[in-house]
């Protein structure tokens, strides 16, 4: 620990100021609470507080970068998936000009994208769930600093995906070479990043409040 925190703990002590006002100034001078409350604890135990053995590190991480990574491959083999389907049902013949229900690249295509869908959604399900329950059990794992980092990232990636969508519907819109296949396309992007960035954005915001 600090030993100029502790310092000033033990010093506004012996001033007679109270606990909360000595937590107020220091978190006024941009000490973390996690800073305050250890010093805190250190200046008037002689034993220091236990911390539970999988608190934060490699453990969290793994299963959090794990349920990303799963979400991320789903998104993009359903995203994949919708696009071949709008191929096969709006052939362009200038954009596929050698496009033949029979050609077995397009149902390799196919097969890939349901194969990646029924691994890693069932897997996203099953870690969402299991995080989920952790949380409801410990609420201070819902501010975990990886799990913030990731789902800030994942609206990133979503806001980013809505607007590049947006701005290519517009300008194919003021090019006059809107099709049926394209409009198609642009709604699947937008239904499944917009979808995706409510429920993160929804769970950030209904996060256990923190004690």
């Amino acid at each position: 620990m600090n030993q100029e925190i502790t310092q000033f703990i033990a010093h506004a002590r012996s001033k007679g100021m109270d606990h909360a006002t000595i937590r107020m100034l220091l978190l006024s001078a941009g000490w973390k609470e996690k800073d305050i409350a250890r010093a805190m604890t250190e200046e008037t135990l002689d034993m220091p507080v236990p911390v539970p053995p999988d608190a934060g590190g490699a453990r969290e991480a793994f299963f959090h970068l794990l349920m990303f990574a799963t979400l991320y491959t789903t998104v993009v083999s359903v995203i994949i998936l919708f696009f071949t389907f709008i191929n096969r049902l709006f052939p362009d013949p200038a954009v596929d000009p050698a496009y033949s229900y029979n050609n077995q690249s397009n149902y390799s295509g196919i097969r890939w994208s349901l194969a990646a869908i029924l691994v890693t959604y069932p897997l996203f399900l099953l870690l969402s769930r299991f995080l989920l329950k952790e949380m409801r059990v410990h609420p201070e794992r819902a501010w975990s600093g990886i799990r913030r980092w990731l789902t800030y990232l994942t609206l990133f990636l979503t806001a980013l995906a809505m607007i590049g969508d947006v701005i290519t519907l517009i300008f194919y819109l003021l090019d006059g070479e809107l099709s049926v296949r394209f409009l198609l396309k642009v709604l699947v992007v937008l239904a499944i990043a917009g979808l995706t960035f409510s429920y993160y954005f929804i769970s950030l915001r209904t996060s256990p409040v923190k004690k």
